[in-house]
């Protein structure tokens, strides 16, 4: 029952915005992954599985309204990474900038949304990058500066909490 709640007030936040935006919203947390992760060139599976446990962590973790964002991902957060990883361009730089200029597209949904929730959407996700940043930290490799960079999020703005 709780599950369900959560999920009914996240969508209840996002349900005013386009197919595309909601889209844009549900599918960011695996988008960032992909992007952190792919920073160095090559998709580690380690990196990979780090992503997954991260954001099922973040299923029951979260405090916030936007769980419902990780909750619904959770059970396929995998075949989501494979899909995105399967059309993304092969050149590390091409993709990067794929998914950056994807992703970009949440500056102009935050001002649609609740303050509270775009910020606290905006706070969640800056913490995802960070941690699957941080998955070379744990023994799988070292961190690159361009992972290092990309964690921060730079290209998103950070929404009013007003």
């Amino acid at each position: 029952m709780r599950k369900s709640n959560i999920n009914n007030r996240m969508l209840s936040k996002i349900e005013h915005l386009s197919s595309s935006e909601k889209q844009l919203v549900m599918n960011a947390p695996v988008l960032i992954s992909a992007l952190v992760a792919g920073a160095d060139g090559e998709f580690a599976p380690e990196e990979i599985a780090q992503a997954i446990k991260i954001i099922h962590v973040k299923t029951y973790s979260e405090t916030r309204d936007v769980s419902g964002v990780y909750k619904a991902l959770d059970g396929h957060t995998e075949d989501a990474i494979d899909q995105i990883l399967e059309v993304l361009p092969s050149s590390t730089l091409e993709r990067t900038q794929y998914l950056s200029d994807t992703l970009i597209g949440l500056n102009d949904i935050f001002p649609k949304l609740e303050p509270k929730f775009a910020n606290d959407l905006y706070t969640s996700l800056r913490e995802l990058a960070y941690y699957v940043s941080n998955a070379g930290d744990l023994g799988i490799g070292m961190r690159s500066e361009q992972e290092k960079e990309l964690a921060k999020l730079s290209f998103l703005h950070v929404p009013s909490a007003e």
